[in-house]
């Protein structure tokens, strides 16, 4: 299994509106179910990019690795962003995409 997230640069980077994350600013993230039948553990420990086709817009996530809190908690993707307003948005745009992905 690959694993780039110790030094990844989507690490610093607003998922929704790809402003830089500056290591001492504080981080908003949310995690999501990826639909039924989509196997990501290929993945685990690496960024995927999602298309939100309705927002026509690309987005980034990362996958964690199965031994994870996030995993075991039930999410195959964690979002990382700079504010509450950017996490509500992307959380809003991941909604109306639901019949690929779904949002707590």
């Amino acid at each position: 299994m690959k694993n780039n997230t110790q030094t990844d640069p989507l690490l610093h980077i607003c998922a929704w509106c790809n402003q830089v994350i500056q290591e001492d600013d504080e981080v908003f993230g949310f995690g999501a179910k990826a639909s039924h039948g989509i196997d990501l553990s290929n993945k685990e420990g690496e960024f995927v990019s999602l298309n939100l086709a309705l927002r026509d817009k690309t987005v980034f996530a990362l996958v964690p690795s199965s031994t994870s809190t996030a995993k075991t908690g039930g999410y195959d993707l964690i979002f990382i962003t700079c504010s509450e307003g950017c996490a509500q948005a992307l959380k809003d745009a991941l909604e109306l995409e639901k019949d690929v992905f779904e949002t707590d």
